[in-house]
């Protein structure tokens, strides 16, 4: 019965009286891949080929025409849904829906499509598992839809969650890397905190820590008393969700010692080498998979267990392991030999220990921002595109927010076009380059263009960013990128110079420092470029902590905490890099 005004009863549910009930198939093109076409990927004709098992992992944000996804056999079936835009082939086990018009929104489809898609498959197929989707439940499936405008505004709401939540993704992804690179340095030494000079000492674990063992008995399980834990505690980082023992099994099975403030539980069975820094008090035991350390005076628990997240520790851990041994493990005696490395000063190890701490809460905070995000999007979902909550539609189209995304995204081709523009008759000039100068220029210009860049092969890079760029500057008939003899090259259209006066508008100002770039590196090679962009992320980086480096510092960040590929280049070619960044005022910091 329907209990709210301006409400009616449908098929599916409630919704909105001047919502429709449509089938999918009367409003929209359904079709499938054909089997045999990686050959046309091979001959440079399209972009990517997606096959069923790769529908998640493509990406959603480089190219032009409109289309919804989903796996319709295989990994995945009837649950993985993409939106995107491009020129594509799929496999006869994937789905297209595609011929979005003036009726329906292809991403207010993509929303309500991938909110209850499954759930409406599970009911007809009527089977605990979804072996295959056939054509017709999709075509056949009724969706609610209002008006385009209203479609739209929901549309954008969602895509502006999605933004924000990608947003913070990425941000996270950044400070980890910050933070893994701060933790490699300062806590093997390579770098030393300000004002710290004393040596540091290699001590075995035993020499430094009492090491306790679980129990090898399986013991009976109550509903409440002393917490018995387990690897998965530890690995899951979850000490609420755990088992229990009576008082008196507890005393049988752990001879009544106790886990307390400052402890180190480790895992030392299958997943060997895990440490928790235990910050409660607690009578409690734990299964032989598992290690107790209680550390003695003068070495701090705090320290250990960041070092315990070190490449150094964990080849240790490996190296004392049991080899052939299935599952995993390590003896308590060969936990005792695994050797660590310590300042001598307690200050020292807490200096460190809190700076890293500190980066720990910080990222700590945004997941827990990102994970109250996807929940509040979830909800979202459910109300908008159920109708329990309608927009005001007038409000939703003048939000700013959609409206400085792609503004952004359309000023990143226009700084594009600008550089393909100037270089595109250099012989040395192409795709990889193009993604060089986007990064030094964009940096060294300071300015925002929306650009998320990782560590790859080839030096800082981002993917989407940069297939984002090759559609647009098509897309305005600027230029395309053309598969030649030695990679791809930018090859001017009709409308080429089209971008000038968008680009002389957003970006007079910085002209000069664009054109000592530009200038600058016309001639290089892609090699050369990418050296100097490497070094610039990793210096970067390294700025954006607290600790003080060093030119041997910023290389060793690139030849072993970047790629496998940079040590392909000898060190001294970097250390010539940077003397000449220095020199030429190429550098993320003012000298």
């Amino acid at each position: 019965m329907v209990e709210r005004k301006g409400y009616k009863q449908t098929e599916i549910g409630i919704i909105p009286e001047d919502w429709g009930l449509v089938e999918i198939g009367n409003y929209i093109n359904v079709n499938t891949g054909s089997k045999n076409t990686q050959d046309k990927i091979d001959g440079g004709h399209y972009p990517f080929y997606v096959r069923s098992q790769n529908v998640e992992n493509i990406d959603t944000y480089s190219f032009d025409c409109e289309a919804v996804l989903t796996a319709g056999d295989g990994v995945g079936t009837g649950k993985i849904f993409h939106h995107i835009n491009g020129k594509f082939e799929v496999h006869q086990r994937v789905y297209i829906m595609n011929g979005f018009g003036e009726r329906l929104d292809g991403k207010y489809f993509f929303y309500y499509f991938s909110n209850n898609f499954y759930n409406r498959i599970m009911q007809m197929t009527a089977k605990s598992s979804v072996d295959s989707v056939r054509k017709e439940m999709i075509t056949e499936m009724q969706i609610t839809i209002p008006s385009l405008p209203e479609q739209t505004a929901i549309a954008t709401v969602l895509s502006d969650m999605d933004e924000y939540i990608l947003s913070l993704e990425r941000l996270i992804a950044k400070k980890k890397a910050i933070k893994q690179g701060t933790m490699q340095n300062l806590l093997t030494g390579k770098i030393r905190l300000k004002g710290f000079k004393g040596e540091w000492v290699e001590r075995k674990l035993g020499e430094i820590a009492e090491i306790k063992d679980g129990t090898h008995q399986t013991p009976k399980y109550t509903n409440d008393g002393i917490p018995f834990y387990s690897v998965e505690n530890v690995t899951n980082n979850d000490f609420k969700n755990t088992k229990s023992i009576s008082v008196e099994e507890h005393k049988t099975l752990t001879k009544s010692y106790k886990i307390e403030m400052g402890d180190i539980l480790m895992t030392r069975i299958g997943s060997i080498g895990v440490c928790k820094l235990v910050d409660w008090s607690v009578e409690a035991s734990f299964y032989v998979s598992l290690a107790l350390l209680k550390f003695k005076k003068g070495y701090l628990s705090e320290f250990f267990t960041h070092y315990s997240n070190t490449n150094v520790f964990i080849e240790e851990i490996e190296a004392h392991s049991l080899q052939h041994a299935i599952p995993k493990k390590i003896n308590l005696g060969n936990i005792s030999h695994v050797k660590v490395f310590f300042p001598n000063s307690e200050k020292e190890q807490t200096t460190i220990a809190t700076i890293l701490s500190d980066m720990d809460t910080e990222i700590e905070a945004l997941q827990a921002k990102l994970s109250k995000a996807k929940l509040v999007k979830q909800g979202a979902m459910q109300e908008l595109l159920t109708g329990k909550i309608r927009l005001n539609i007038s409000q939703t189209q003048s939000i700013e927010k959609p409206q400085k995304q792609t503004n952004v995204h359309f000023k990143r081709s226009v700084w594009a076009a600008e550089i393909a523009d100037r270089l595109c008759n250099e012989p040395t000039f192409g795709h990889v380059k193009m993604e060089k100068l986007l990064f030094l220029t964009e940096n060294l210009c300071e300015i925002d263009i929306g650009s998320n860049y990782h560590r790859d092969a080839a030096g800082p890079y981002d993917n989407r960013a940069i297939r984002s760029i090759d559609s647009q500057l098509k897309k305005q008939n600027w230029f395309e990128v053309v598969r030649q003899d030695k990679g791809y090259r930018y090859i001017p259209l009709v409308k080429r110079g089209g971008h000038k006066d968008y680009f002389n508008k957003y970006y007079s100002d910085i002209l000069p420092v664009f054109d000592k770039v530009i200038n600058t590196l016309r001639n290089w090679d892609t090699e050369r470029c990418e050296i100097v962009a490497t070094l610039y992320s990793a210096w970067k980086d390294l700025t954006n902590t607290t600790q003080q480096y060093t030119d041997d510092d910023i290389i060793n960040e690139v030849l072993n905490n970047w790629h496998e590929s940079k040590k392909r280049i000898p060190k001294e070619r970097w250390q010539k890099a940077l003397d000449w960044m220095r020199k030429n005022d190429f550098t993320p910091i003012k000298i």
